[in-house]
Order: structure tokens, then sequence, then C-alpha cells
């Protein structure tokens, strides 16, 4: 049997995935980079990770991250990149290449936030690393220049738990809890 990571994430339409991915591709080649982009129907921004499991998560803590989520109220929101940046120093193995920006992620770290004070009441441990939150497009094993730009995101309208099945490039959504007007 396959493991497994878990994760709560806020994830675009099939539409704005695409867009995503048209933008980016052509942001990569203008710049003479080669826009292996991984799968746009798993583009997603990481709010919360619980880890890899053997096999399937544990029932437990797909239980008590349900219940934690379902106590969360939070207003629906915009999100939009502002850069594009790939993570690492030079001695990294592979490099993340991301979407990520400043104020227009800033309801995304507040939901974030928000979400992990749930957690840590339902007996979670905190994040042991602070959060940048970001949209990862691709893998490298040499870094790119940090560039400016200007990507609407979407409308975040809910955030989901996320049960990834290594090596299928799948992502099954578990459960989704909807973020209010």
């Amino acid at each position: 049997m396959a493991g497994h990571k878990l994760f709560f994430a806020l994830r675009p339409d099939e539409e704005t995935a695409r867009r995503i991915a048209r933008v980016v591709t052509a942001e990569h080649e203008a710049r003479g980079l080669l826009p292996r982009l991984r799968p746009h129907h798993i583009f997603h921004i990481t709010l919360h990770y619980f880890g890899y499991f053997d096999g399937e998560p544990d029932a437990h803590v797909v239980a008590g991250a349900s219940r934690a989520a379902a106590e969360l109220v939070r207003p629906a929101f915009d999100l939009h990149f502002d850069r594009f940046a790939s993570w690492g120093d030079h001695r990294a193995r592979h490099h993340p290449f991301v979407l990520t920006g400043g104020q227009g992620l800033e309801a995304v770290r507040e939901l974030r936030d928000a979400l992990v004070e749930r957690l840590k009441a339902h007996g979670f441990a905190a994040p042991d690393r602070d959060y940048e939150p970001h949209l990862t497009l691709r893998y490298d094993k040499h870094p790119a220049p940090t560039w400016a730009l200007d990507l609407p995101g979407w409308l975040a309208a809910e955030f989901v738990l996320v049960k990834s099945v290594q090596g299928q490039t799948r992502h099954d959504v578990l459960r989704g809890w909807p973020l209010q007007g």
C-alpha cells in the first residue's frame, strides 16, 4: 500500500489552475527557463501539514483535524500572487519554484494562524517552522532568479483536507469547509 501525506489546503478551481499554468509557462519561456510544471490539478497552497503516513492517514488524526476545522469561522477572500521565487541555496539538491506574495496573501496567513489555533485546542502540535504561503509550481536542480509579477489568484471560498497518495500525483479531498461570505 502506498504512503500518504495529509494536509489542509486552499485549491484553485480548474479554470484558475489552468490560467495560472498558462501565465507561469509564458513567464518561464520569456526568461529562457523550461516550464516543467507540476500538473495543474494538484496546485494548492498548504495551510497545515500533518506529515507522512506509511499507509492510510490515521483515522484519529483525520477526525480530530475535521473537528478543529469545523469550528473555524472565517470570511471568504481574494488571494493574489506578486512574485515568482526559487527557494533553497546553491547547495540544495532541488529547488521549489513557487508563486508567493506579500499583502496579496495576508488573508491566507490569517486563515492559517486561526486554523493552527483551533488545531492546538484539539491537541495538535503547532508547526515547528515559519509559514510563508506559496503555490509550488515545480522543482528543479538549479535555482532561478526571483521576479515580480502581478497574478490574480482566486476567491478562496473553502479550505480542504487533502490526502496525497505518494508517487501518483494525486490529491484526494477528504472533506471541505466553507469560508463565509
